[in-house]
């Protein structure tokens, strides 16, 4: 499965100076990167494994919440869905629509709808599956983006949920705020698999794995450490560790309960 995602990324690569804007401030390669050597298979064998249990003749609808610009929308739509990318950078909307115009995304298709920072751009239970990639601890509100995706997934829908989870609790989704973002998502959604757990040897950290985070070195470092310990404390920040994140990640796979308000129609 790895294999296919290679591929895709280097035909995507390959592509990449036709449609990219410059000053794209994300990783260029995202698949070899700490986390996302992990999260993006983790998410794909979810969403291959679902992709053909619609009902419907109808191609399966997936929401990319967060989407960026990557390649991994053209590795699901291959999978024969309607992939609908998102997210509030409107330039993400002009360079994927460049991207579709010289990758091939079928037999699905690769459509963008601009968000807002509290709202998401789709009606009620408008998606059959909805993905985010180390997305919802960055934002201000990761209980409410939640609540959000629970509004747009159907009923049985496939939510595959990735998070950085802060391990020195000065960066981004801590321990301690994990429990409440739990909380809202035991409100919509059941496990589609049952929890494993993974001994603490094998945690996917960004000082473990085959992309560990990089340190910065020489002049960089020295940079780095005056910054964060000469001259954020001036300006009234506490001093910061030499290395910016400690961080794991974390991955969910879960169906949308229905509605407890809302009872099941018989035919």
């Amino acid at each position: 499965m790895l294999n296919i995602l290679e591929a895709d990324q280097a035909e995507f690569l390959r592509h990449e100076d036709s449609f990219r804007t410059p000053g794209y401030q994300w990783p260029r390669d995202p698949l070899h990167t700490w986390s996302r050597v992990w999260e993006y298979p983790y998410a794909y064998w979810h969403l291959r494994s679902r992709a053909g249990m619609a009902a419907s003749t109808v191609p399966p609808h997936v929401v990319d919440v967060g989407s960026g610009v990557t390649f991994f929308p053209f590795s699901v739509a291959r999978l024969g869905y309607q992939v609908s990318c998102t997210d509030v950078d409107p330039t993400c909307g002009r360079d994927l629509s460049r991207a579709r115009g010289l990758l091939l995304p079928g037999p699905g298709s690769i459509a963008f709808r601009l968000a807002s920072e509290r709202e998401l751009p789709f009606s009620d239970g408008e998606a059959d599956a909805v993905y985010c990639i180390s997305v919802v601890e960055h934002v201000e509100n990761p209980e409410g983006m939640i609540k959000e995706i629970a509004r747009i997934l159907k009923p049985g829908g496939l939510f595959v949920l990735t998070v950085d989870l802060d391990l020195r609790g000065d960066a981004t989704l801590s321990i301690a705020s994990r429990a409440a973002v739990l909380r809202v998502i035991g409100a919509s959604f059941a496990p589609a698999w049952p929890e494993r757990s993974i001994h603490p040897a094998d945690v996917l950290t960004t000082e473990t794995g085959p992309y560990p985070l990089r340190v910065p070195k020489g002049l960089l470092r020295l940079r780095s450490f005056l910054r964060r310990r000469v001259i954020l404390p001036l300006r009234g920040v506490g001093a910061r560790p030499s290395v910016p994140f400690r961080l794991a990640v974390e991955g969910f796979a879960m169906l949308r309960e229905r509605p407890k308000n809302e009872t099941a129609s018989c035919v």
